[in-house]
């Protein structure tokens, strides 16, 4: 069936039609449906599993405390004590955050006054630090939001006193700098890559024609397939974050590129066999038809096996790459080799590859030693345990570097150390606990009967308030009791003080936990399971139902994300190894090959991945890694550099037929050696434009998979794989007819 479909794609009216349905179709879904990008959710609740205790205590407050918005802390510092100057200065900034300028915006201002001063919650015991705390209402990722505090922000800066810091920050001020970060992500990716695609394009095949089709092939189906996903996930209500269209750019100039070279390469080798140009693309496809096919449908079991996930930051884009890979091998298949039939041998101008009979005989083919690969390939398959133990052994030194692996899910450390909320962090814990820049938040749902500021009932939560303010790693517990805090305020607080803790309807109390600890540390994270089991004891103990209460917050969500991100390392990489298995079973029609090439995938994996510790542990001395470089990094690498293992070994085996097993290998990978290289380059320097990103996470997982690639490129596929064939032998080819074929004499 795919031969019918590639040989009439290839022939004379084919290629007109193929190329017709293609822009038409394209054109009228791209025109009528809407696009990822204005789809695009940061908040991370959404991404959350289903069933977590952070995911109920969100939808809880959404559903109870409708009118709560995000808070953001306006930080002043002054080390030799707050001066009547600055306290006059936060007196105005706190009269214009009143007044009319924003105050639509701004739900609530909470400042401390100079007759307080270090009685007062927002200001520090020493004296010398003092928060204001400004209850913005909107969602924090939309530009909306984004204007109101930078206006905050601005007029912030107009404190302008001697030995006087002031930052603006909170989550509120945390979450616009990281959206401002990947707002920038989207399109610098896509313009570094399509930069960097045609010029190695240009390098490589020294012909700017070649070099724009796989740029037009990739920029129509990255428009395509933005429509299409999008659609879906607007149909399904599928939460899609800022990241997707990111990861879809990388993935879809990845594997087109790589599907164009594999086709565009063996059509200028079948140009000197053959004098039509019909016949050639037919020939090219009929040889690398199968090998494209079954790169693809890796990615979209790969992609399938992302909807087992339990985070569903992995669940929404399970769908979105399959479309685009989907799209992208169809277009492989049909446009590609049609828009390079039509073209011709033009397509490689100025070098324009002629008919060449001596190049189509057999003798010609035995020449291969004559290339660079062709001298490689001619010492590994001599040699090939000593390559083996060889190239092994240096990745086996790297993979040591998992020893010190730390995942890191603070996201001020991503951060640079000049952005505005990372520095009102560090000024805030020069005075207050760490935890006060994003407390926890527990929400107590309040029997039927009850009202949150009856007597009996305030003293019930009062006495909750004290049991979690006595457990470790909490330094204040505010609520309706004590609005003020554990840590400076005693029982019975005023209602209207208390009362911002309370549901409207009075039924629902959101208590505000400060930890001592930096609310988005390992250690942090770590306390969240002790302190939910100390909550729910505390509200055994006063009457309230365990069951109607809940923890949640960023810590919680945090440690949450980390949970459900831990089982799906465990249970969804698995499945991916074993459907690349099982599809390079069906390619190579064999049981053994399939085993050591799976092997050889992990086992570069984890050496990438314990270089990427060494280099950011141990050199840059990074807090440790990002939470999700290790997920992203094995479904770039492995979704990606199968194509070469794909590539690769399907031409062994299509050379395998009429020549010894050796001779077959080392022919190959001369032949293969070079598209190889050049995707693998072009796939490397796409990701490495993630490094020039300022989030650290990004530039960990930018250099994980450039590293990974060319580890793979230059490593893997170019000597441990050709080794394993030859030290396998036949059997790689088991139970296949190509097993039993006799044993190939040792190459000279």
């Amino acid at each position: 069936m795919l031969g019918g479909i590639t040989d009439f794609v290839s022939s004379r009216r084919g290629k007109w039609v193929t190329f017709l349905i293609w822009v038409v179709a394209a054109g009228a879904l791209i025109y009528q449906l809407p696009q990822l990008a204005d789809l695009s959710e940061n908040d991370r609740a959404l991404f959350l599993p289903a069933n977590a205790e952070s995911t109920r205590a969100f939808e809880f407050e959404k559903d109870r405390f409708p009118a709560s918005g995000t808070p953001v802390l306006i930080v002043v510092r002054e080390e030799a004590g707050i001066s009547p100057a600055t306290w006059t200065g936060v007196g105005e900034l706190e009269a214009w955050l009143n007044g009319p300028a924003i105050s639509d915006a701004i739900r609530q201002v909470r400042a401390p006054s100079f007759t307080q001063g270090s009685g007062s919650d927002l200001v520090s015991a020493d004296g010398s630090t003092l928060y204001v705390f400004v209850d913005l209402s909107g969602e924090p990722a939309e530009s909306e939001f984004a204007d109101h505090l930078n206006s905050i922000r601005d007029q912030s800066a107009m404190l302008k006193l001697p030995g006087v810091e002031v930052a603006v920050g909170g989550s509120g001020g945390l979450t616009v700098d990281l959206v401002g970060v990947f707002d920038n992500i989207n399109s610098l990716l896509l313009i570094v890559t399509v930069l960097l695609v045609l010029v190695l394009l240009i390098l490589i095949y020294r012909s700017p024609i070649v070099a724009l089709i796989p740029l037009a092939s990739v920029g129509l189906v990255f428009a395509l397939a933005g429509a299409v996903g999008a659609a879906l996930a607007q149909q399904f209500d599928l939460p899609l974050s800022e990241q997707t269209t990111g990861i879809m750019t990388v993935i879809l100039f990845g594997t087109g590129t790589d599907y164009v070279l594999f086709v565009s390469a063996r059509y200028r080798e079948e140009l000197t066999r053959h004098v039509d140009k019909h016949e050639a693309m037919r020939h090219t496809m009929r040889g690398v038809g199968g090998a494209v096919a079954s790169a693809g449908l890796t990615i979209l079991i790969a992609s399938a096996a992302l909807g087992l996930a339990t985070l569903r930051t992995y669940q929404s884009l399970g769908p979105v790459i399959a479309i685009a890979v989907a799209l992208m091998m169809l277009a492989a298949l049909t446009l590609v080799p049609a828009l390079l039939t039509m073209i011709g041998r033009r397509a490689f101008w100025p070098k324009q590859p002629r008919y060449d009979p001596v190049a189509a005989s057999p003798e010609d083919s035995r020449n291969w030693r004559r290339s660079i690969y062709g001298r490689i390939g001619g010492v590994v398959l001599s040699r090939p345990r000593v390559t083996l133990v060889l190239t092994t052994g240096l990745l086996a030194l790297l993979i040591l570097g998992l020893l010190r692996y730390d995942p890191n899910y603070d996201q001020l450390a991503s951060l640079p150390d000049n952005t505005e909320s990372v520095r009102s962090f560090e000024l805030l814990r020069e005075g207050f606990p760490a935890g006060e820049l994003s407390p926890t938040n527990v929400y107590v749902d309040l029997p039927a009967e009850q009202q949150a500021l009856q007597p009996n009932t305030l003293q019930q939560i009062d006495s909750f308030t004290l049991a979690i303010a006595d457990h470790r790693g909490v330094a204040s517990v505010s609520g309706p009791s004590r609005p003020f805090g554990t840590r400076v305020a005693t029982s019975g607080g005023v209602p209207a003080d208390g009362a911002r803790f309370v549901s409207p309807d009075g039924g629902a109390v959101r208590l505000s936990v400060v930890l001592e600890q930096n609310p988005f540390s390992n250690e942090a994270l770590n306390l969240m399971p002790e302190l939910r089991e100390r909550v729910r004891d505390a509200a055994a103990e006063v009457g309230f139902d365990p069951a109607g209460v809940w923890v949640g917050g960023d810590t919680a969500e945090a440690a949450d994300t980390r949970s459900a991100g831990n089982r799906d390392m465990w249970v969804v990489l698995p499945l991916i190894l074993v459907a690349i298995g099982v599809v390079l079973a069906i390619l190579l029609r064999s049981l053994v090959a399939p085993l050591y090439l799976v092997a050889t995938i992990a086992f570069t994996y984890f050496a990438t991945l314990g270089l990427a510790v060494i280099i950011f542990l141990g050199l840059f001395d990074h807090a440790g890694i990002g939470p999700s470089t290790p997920f992203f990094l094995f479904v770039f690498l492995n979704a990606l550099s199968v194509d070469y293992n794909i590539y690769l070994m399907s031409r062994i085996r299509e050379e395998a037929r009429g020549a010894p097993l050796k001779e077959a290998t080392g022919h190959a990978l001369a032949l293969t050696g070079p598209v190889i290289t050049s995707a693998g380059l072009i796939l490397a320097g796409t990701f490495s434009a993630l490094m020039a990103l300022p989030l650290e996470d990004l530039v960990q997982l930018g250099f994980a998979v450039a590293a990974g690639v060319l580890i793979d490129t230059f490593i893997t596929r170019t000597l441990i794989v050709p080794a394993l064939v030859a030290i396998v032998g036949r059997w790689s080819w088991w139970p296949s007819r190509l097993a039993h074929k006799q044993p190939s004499p040792a190459i000279q």
